[in-house]
Parts: structure tokens; sequence; C-alpha cells
């Protein structure tokens, strides 16, 4: 392929759709920072210290003080320490949020499943609209593919270009938009890179499940057979604090950041942490108890996982930059930011070439209004769906107070 050839290639992958690959790289950019927004919007949301240990005793005496009859469905506590805790509960037939410090157990707030989060991931993960929606956002990968190999081609001696100062901004001249599309392109190869790679990944996880094709970590055989077992109707549940204990003595290095309820007294109470494993999510470490008993049914670690397990639980820490404290955040979303304006910079770009020549209608083509109809379609959906939280009939938890 010459010089021509690359350089239409990389104009119809950033116009293919441009619009929505837009709107996905502005969503990701501020889904990264999404618990940083709500820690600034309300002060429930912020920890009243940065200590690193968790007082489940203390919280769930909170909870037994000011959410008498309602039940643990489970409960979080983030990566970044001046994040809160939360409690998800399920008061009569609804859902709640409810946040706490995790180092004292005081109660900061309460809260719907709606909030700035929600909505982010929601929209940015698969536009609201479930199975297509996801199928569409991974596809978006392929064009950053695209993009990242035909711009070596297009932009001929690029390595010369990281400190080249680029000509004033000037609205509509196209070459001061040419100038800083080079520019933070070349500043963003990297995070291009692994947004390119890890949505691959995620395209061909879905294609995965979709196909029914096993590719995650199996129940260690223990639940399994717990599960077929008949369980006793006099036991009741065991306490937050000694699902805790029980995980950290199976568990020692464990850092437990997350306990959840079953909804039936044959199944577990899923516990999960961090164990000083590198870029893994906090699935990749559980504990699986007896919600009974306590007793431990079975260990999952993070170091042990097979190949592809790995790739998947190292694929969201990569994609979203959470694996460390606000500066890997922050730093993701500098570069998210970065990379927006690189999309949105080439689609300008191209329209000032061609302005003189025709309409934006005519511009935008079939592809242009297709990507602007999902945007506007997606932005409505996640309004109204955002919202939304059943909780089950029952969960197999004590009843608080």
């Amino acid at each position: 392929m010459n010089a021509k050839s690359w350089f239409n290639l990389h104009s119809w992958a950033g116009l293919f759709l441009g619009v929505l690959l837009f709107v996905t790289c502005v969503s990701g950019t501020l889904a990264t920072l999404s618990h940083e927004l709500e820690y600034l919007s309300d002060a429930k949301y912020r920890a009243l210290s940065s200590s690193t240990s968790t007082n489940y005793s203390a919280i769930e005496n909170t909870l037994n003080k000011y959410y008498p009859q309602a039940q643990i469905l489970y409960i979080q506590r983030h990566k970044q320490d001046y994040l809160a805790t939360e409690a998800a509960l399920k008061v009569g037939d609804s859902f709640r949020f409810v946040y706490l410090d995790a180092a004292t157990g005081t109660l900061l707030g309460e809260g719907e499943w709606a909030r700035i989060s929600r909505f982010l991931r929601n929209w940015h993960m698969n536009l609201s609209m479930g199975w297509t929606g996801k199928l569409i956002v991974t596809s978006l990968s392929v064009l950053l593919v695209i993009l990242l190999v035909s711009s070596f081609y297009v932009y001929r001696r690029w390595w010369q270009g990281f400190m080249k100062k680029p000509a004033a901004l000037c609205l509509d001249k196209r070459s001061s938009w040419a100038d800083w599309h080079k520019l933070f392109g070349l500043w963003s190869l990297w995070f291009i890179t692994v947004m390119a790679i890890t949505g691959i990944w995620y395209l061909v996880e879905h294609g995965l499940q979709t196909a029914k094709v096993p590719h995650t970590v199996s129940l260690p055989q223990a639940v399994s057979d717990f599960k077929k077992q008949r369980i006793e109707k006099h036991l009741s549940p065991i306490s937050l604090t000694a699902a805790y204990e029980a995980a950290k003595q199976a568990f020692p290095s464990l850092d437990i950041r997350y306990i959840r309820y079953p909804n039936k007294a044959d199944q577990p109470i899923e516990v999960r942490g961090y164990n000083d494993d590198i870029l893994l999510r906090l699935r990749a470490n559980r504990v699986y108890l007896n919600p009974s008993s306590g007793e431990v049914l079975g260990i999952q670690k993070g170091e042990e996982l097979p190949i592809v397990a790995r790739i998947s639980d190292t694929a969201d820490p990569l994609h979203f930059g959470n694996f460390a404290g606000v500066g890997t955040k922050l730093i993701w979303g500098l570069f998210g930011t970065l990379m927006s304006f690189v999309s949105a910079a080439g689609i300008y770009m191209s329209w000032l070439r061609v302005k003189r020549k025709t309409t934006a209608v005519k511009w935008l083509g079939v592809s242009g209004g297709i990507a602007i109809g999902l945007v506007v379609t997606s932005l409505l959906i996640t309004s109204l769906s955002f919202t939304e939280r059943s909780v089950p009939n029952r969960v197999y938890s004590p009843i608080l107070g």
C-alpha cells in the first residue's frame, strides 16, 4: 500500500462510526474517574480516613443499629481507601446503598442504585443496549487497531514529532488541528495500544460468552458438592464478622474487600480480595464459605489462575487504570482526555477538508447518521434505565437488628 492508501484507510477508520468512537472515549474517561466524581459531589462517598484496616464488626454494629429488619446483599470496599465502603442492602422489597467509614463503621449516608458511576458504566460498557450494545462497543477496538497501525504510515518520521512545537490552534485552519492531532496522538500511542488490546480481548470474551465456550475458572468441587446437599431448615446464616474471620483464617494474606451473601442456604458466601498480585481485579482471589457454619468450601488464588482466566482478570485493571492509587487513575484520565481530543480533532479535520464541496449530511453519510443515532438512543436508554435495580425475593443473610 502506498501513502495515499494508508491515509484513506486511516481517514475511513476515523470517520466510520467516528462519533460513536469519540463518545466511547469520553464515557470511558469519565467512567475511569467516576468514583472520584462522586467523591467530589457528596460527602457520603468519602471515607473519614485513609486507613487500610476494615472494621467489619463496627460496620455490622452500625447496620444493626440503623437498618433493623434489613438484610445485607454484599459489602464492598474500593481499592482506593479514600472512598467510602458500600453496603448493599435489601430493605423490604427495595435496594439501598449504605455508605460507611471502613475503619470506624461510622454511617456516612445512603443512596439508591442510581448514581454517577452506574450511569457511566452502563453507557460505556454497552450503551445500555445489552448484548447488541456490547458487541458494538467492543467492535470499535478493531477500528482502533486500524487507526493505530495506519498512523505510522500516514505520519512519516513520526518519532521526530514528540517534541515538535505545534502551530497555534485556529478554529478554521486544518493544518493547526493536524499539528495537535499528531502531537497528542504520538504521546497517547501507548495508551491507545492498551485500549486497543484490552478492547480486542473484550470482543473475544463476548464471543466466548455468546458461544458458551468455557473460559472461566470452575467452582471448587466442594462448592459443587455443597449445592447438592440437603440443608437443615433450622440453620441460620452466619454474621458478617464471622464470615470475615473465617475467610481471613483460611487465606491470611488476603486483603478482604468484598463479601457477598447468597440467595439460598445451599449456595456459598463469596469473599474476594487482593493478594499482592500484579494487575488482577478483585474477583481473582476468592474464598467460598458455608453460609450456615463458616466452613471453608474452597479457595481460589490469582497466582494459580490458568492463562485465559488470568488475561480476563487483568483486562479491567489495564483498561481503567484502577490497579493502584488515585495517581494511575489520573494518568488514565489524562490520556483518555488526549485520546478523546485526537478522535474529535480527526473528525473535525475531515470536515474542514470537504466543507466547501459538500453538506454536513452528505459528509456524515449513512455510517455517521447511524453513529449519531446510536449515541442519542443510548443516552435516552441509559437515562431511563440506570436507576433500575431489582432485588431477589429472598437473601440468605442475617436479619439486621
